[in-house]
């Protein structure tokens, strides 16, 4: 096999997806009875139409420091829409998934207009903290912009004020279903004001610095030759960047025979075509990432293996090959870390990448490439020891001199808004470096997929799945993307569908483009257009 099989890759990557899937359950928490210990905090949600929040649903809840870390969840107990729980030590914020209905079924975040809540602010009714914490988010973001210059539109200016006056009303509500139905209203409000905001800004952002002619549009390009011409002809009509695949479980099935000939032929055409290939992944501890015979090596016998491996690539191709995701998800997640290594391992095997990519090719922009920015993951613990977030887990590379260029982020569809996606690529922004969004997609049909690992498309932005609502996400994503100085790529995953994500292509199963190809397109000659 001369490089990774789509069929077994999907087949391989079913237990990602069992925990990539957003919004994932939790065990039922709910008891009968309501604690009456004195350190217990209360918390209460409806849903829109005024019903006590089913437990299956307010078990997702979990609990935030002031600088965006999830904290893992204590002991609690759900009932009839109340969640009673041990607070945390130190100030903190909430996050709630709630079905906001005329907008979707997103994060909310409660942060008691940035001061966060102690025990003293409880009992504390969700939907109303959410509405009032979003309202103020928006506002301070815009204001922030202000001071830069940007004029904000007077229609989001009242949607923001229309927010308000909703959340009023809702304060005064005799009734848990008016509340309910209001506090929606609000947030509905709240949420389309601070997306348009957020878009108006990156477009005001764009209209200022211009067309920027070495952006990285990209894409995976694993049907490469086998697909035809037909991909190859739509592949280079949108896309600059080609993603690689370096499996080391299919690259080298066998031990002291990597399979050069296939990525050989992707480059010669690449390069034909002048687009610039980046390899993926060299360090990858998932099992696609390990090869049967290396999975039971010693520690250290597999690190002289993987050193060997990124030698010999990063060696082969030189310049031919300028970027590569050195190690991928290297951050506690379950799946990316099959051989049970600590957290001080991983950053060994971190390092050991970027070393050894450098010897290889001195030249060569190395990325470290991280998944799940949200890190809900952490709060289904407890943990022992405390699991580390994507983004602590750059911190530490950084804190310990790990030689890297870029900073790579997985952004399939997380169950955010654009607003909320904005303040996360701003916090990552602060860790200096620049940024590759190195994977992601959203889907264009709610209809149950095949042949990946998502059967049934998760989500719902602004409304069920289809391909109006998906070039919807696509032209608002990368607007957002390209407004940012410190964001170089974006690499959707996959081209057409049938590969990772559920009805995720930018082409339908036949090549034929989507609303969504179309609309990129038009974007990049828009911005084309600002550098004549």
């Amino acid at each position: 096999m001369t490089a990774i099989d789509r069929r077994q890759f999907l087949t391989l990557t079913g237990g990602t997806a069992a925990l990539l899937a957003l919004g994932s359950s939790r065990p039922d928490t709910s008891r009968a009875e309501v604690p009456t210990g004195t350190d217990q905090i209360k918390l209460q949600a409806w849903t829109s139409a005024g019903k006590p929040m089913p437990a299956k649903v307010f078990n997702q809840t979990f609990f935030l420091t002031l600088e965006d870390e999830p904290m893992p969840n204590p002991p609690r107990q759900v009932n009839s829409g109340v969640l009673w729980t041990t607070p945390p030590s130190v100030p903190f914020a909430i996050v709630f998934y709630l079905a906001v209905k005329g907008f979707g079924n997103v994060a909310l975040y409660a942060d008691n207009k940035g001061r966060g809540y102690t025990p003293a602010d409880f009992p504390l009714n969700l939907n109303l903290a959410c509405a009032e914490s979003r309202i103020h988010r928006v506002r301070t973001a815009i204001a922030a912009w202000q001071q830069q210059g940007f004029q904000c539109p007077p229609a989001i200016t009242e949607q923001l004020q229309q927010a308000e006056a909703y959340l009023q009303q809702a304060q005064a509500a005799d009734s848990p279903k008016a509340m309910a139905a209001l506090a929606n209203e609000s947030l509905r409000e709240g949420l389309w004001a601070g997306e348009s905001a957020v878009f108006a800004h990156a477009q005001h952002q764009i209209n200022q610095r211009g067309h920027r002619p070495d952006f990285l549009f990209g894409c995976n390009f694993f049907r490469h030759p086998t697909a035809g011409a037909d991909y190859d002809r739509r592949f280079k009509q949108l896309f600059n960047f080609a993603t690689l695949p370096f499996y080391w479980r299919f690259f080298e099935p066998e031990a002291g025979k990597p399979n050069f000939a296939k990525t050989d032929e992707m480059v010669n055409w690449l390069e034909s075509e002048g687009i610039t290939p980046k390899g993926h992944p060299l360090v990858w501890f998932h099992e696609a990432g390990l090869p049967v015979w290396a999975k039971d090596k010693p520690y250290a016998e597999l690190q002289d293996l993987l050193r060997q491996r990124v030698g010999e690539i990063t060696g082969r191709y030189c310049d031919r090959i300028p970027y590569y995701d050195i190690i991928n998800e290297a951050h506690d997640i379950d799946w990316a870390n099959t051989l049970n290594f600590s957290a001080e391992q991983q950053r060994e095997m971190t390092q050991l990448a970027a070393l050894a990519t450098i010897e290889g090719h001195p030249n060569a922009q190395r990325i470290i490439n991280t998944c799940c920015q949200w890190a809900e993951y952490i709060a289904r613990g407890p943990h022992q020891p405390p699991l580390q977030s994507a983004y602590q887990y750059l911190q530490t590379c950084l804190k310990t001199n790990i030689p890297f260029e870029i900073i790579g982020m997985q952004l399939y569809y997380p169950n955010q808004d654009m607003f909320e996606i904005n303040r996360l690529l701003e916090r990552f922004s602060q860790l200096g470096k620049p940024i590759h969004i190195t994977e992601l997609g959203v889907s264009s049909n709610t209809t149950r997929a095949e042949n990946t690992p998502f059967p049934d498309p998760p989500g719902l932005w602004h409304g069920p799945w289809n391909e109006n609502i998906q070039a919807d996400w696509v032209e608002q994503f990368y607007t957002l993307c390209y407004s940012k100085s410190y964001i170089q790529a974006i690499t959707w995953w996959d081209l057409a569908d049938g590969g990772f994500w559920p009805h995720g292509g930018l082409l339908k199963s036949d090549f034929s483009a989507k609303l969504a190809y179309l609309r990129l397109n038009t974007l990049q000659k828009r911005w084309l257009a600002l550098g004549a």
